[in-house]
């Protein structure tokens, strides 16, 4: 089945839609980089000393056909990280304008995260990475902090979840023959969760993998959709 084209919207036309009797407004964003298409996202990654070299770290990121197991005619954004000296956060992000400066809206984030790791033991991929995901009004960037690089939002390290974390789990797959697999995710099981625009009217969304484990991993970002409605 086909993915929907880069941005769907919740209107007869424009961004926004209201009825007769109050504010109803709603936007769905919805980011599946068809044909290659970034959708605006861009990848970082943070948890790396400054002095790591080529032997100890291997960073890349593109938009690229899907692997086996999903559907290889379609396009996802794929990141391969790897740092053999501690925590790695690999992560994607994208700045969303048209809403209401200052203003609070209910969400629901939903993130296809598509991976191959089983659970096959205490030093495995799946114990050693997490996914987390969430939104700030502040852009997520990297900042070179004491020799490290460090990313600015309190996303927690490890299995640990920091504040500026919305939506996390596993990496596991249920596929036992590792093939790729592609897991829905959804914040507050679905149940909308309360953000407020900033004072430009922007929303930055950011999604990755908190990763303890010193050897590469490689994922796609098969479809990402977040729904708003104004409060």
């Amino acid at each position: 089945m086909k993915k929907y084209i880069l941005i769907t919207i919740l209107a007869a036309a424009g961004l926004w839609s209201c009825n007769d009797d109050s504010l109803d407004a709603s936007i769905t964003v919805d980011s599946n980089f068809q044909s290659g298409d970034a959708n605006g996202w861009i990848a970082g990654f943070a948890g790396y000393a400054a002095t790591a070299d080529s032997v100890q770290l291997d960073t890349v990121f593109a938009t690229t056909l899907l692997p086996r197991g999903l559907d290889t005619t379609q396009y996802g954004y794929r990141i391969l990280s790897r740092y053999s000296k501690g925590n790695m956060f690999s992560y994607i992000k994208k700045r969303v304008t048209g809403f209401t400066p200052n203003s609070p809206y209910e969400m629901v984030l939903q993130v296809d995260l598509a991976t191959n790791y089983i659970a096959d033991g205490p030093n495995s991929a799946v114990e050693k990475v997490t996914f987390k995901a969430g939104v700030s009004q502040l852009e997520p960037v990297t900042r070179l902090v004491s020799g490290i690089h460090t990313f600015n939002l309190d996303k927690g390290t490890g299995k640990q979840i920091g504040k500026d974390v919305l939506l996390s789990g596993s990496i596991a797959s249920t596929r036992p023959d590792r093939l790729y697999y592609s897991s829905l995710r959804y914040t507050n099981d679905g149940q909308p969760v309360t953000v407020t625009a900033n004072n430009k009217g922007e929303i930055w969304f950011y999604a990755g993998t908190d990763s303890d484990f010193k050897d590469t991993t490689i994922f796609y970002f098969d479809r990402i959709i977040a729904r708003f409605k104004e409060l």
